[in-house]
């Protein structure tokens, strides 16, 4: 019963980790190109007040965005924490899986970046058809590359999936004397 209540648990704090990375992630791609933002995700989250500064009005977006990503994350990472035999064990593996997803999803970001810059070298506007582009973008090049983090950040949510549940094996094997030691103490005592 405890564990379901753990695993109960860890699904709203995936999904407030998942926000958190979001509007963490958007003051980044924000800092790449401002316009992705003034010409394109505020219009789209109809965040167009411009008596609320356009950071703040960044963090929502990035928080909106996010957040229900961290739903089926929470579930499928949470359920990787139901191999550990105890709930202490289970509890640790969670909170340690939150950052595994996190790193694993910053790094994908910055490579999807990395990769971006590269491709928008030499741009060519036809291959971007299927992106939204504004006509009045100044910086082209800037705002494919905050595109191409966006695209990375849900590939690297879904990366992320793989490297908890590698995360969670590994750990359950680290931490098997923890387990076997407490169940025999738990017998002896019975």
């Amino acid at each position: 019963m405890k564990r379901l209540v753990l695993f109960l648990l860890f699904v709203p704090a995936a999904m407030l980790t998942s926000g958190m990375f979001g509007a963490l992630h958007d003051q980044i791609s924000y800092s790449v190109s401002s316009e992705y933002f003034t010409k394109f995700k505020f219009l789209q989250f109809h965040l167009l007040n411009p008596d609320i500064p356009e950071r703040a009005r960044v963090f929502t977006v990035g928080f909106l965005a996010s957040w229900w990503m961290g739903l089926p994350l929470g579930v499928l990472c949470g359920l990787a924490g139901m191999i550990h035999r105890r709930p202490a064990l289970m509890w640790r593996s969670h909170m340690l899986s939150l950052c595994v997803a996190v790193v694993t999803t910053l790094v994908t970001v910055l490579v999807g970046l990395g990769y971006g810059w590269e491709q928008t070298r030499d741009i060519n506007i036809a291959a971007y058809s299927g992106w939204f582009i504004p006509q009045n973008v100044t910086d082209l090049r800037r705002f494919l590359c905050a595109g191409y983090m966006h695209n990375a950040a849900y590939i690297g949510g879904v990366l992320s999936v793989a490297s908890v549940w590698i995360f969670n094996i590994a750990f359950r094997v680290a931490t098997k004397d923890q387990s076997e030691s407490s169940d025999s103490v738990r017998v002896l005592v019975d």
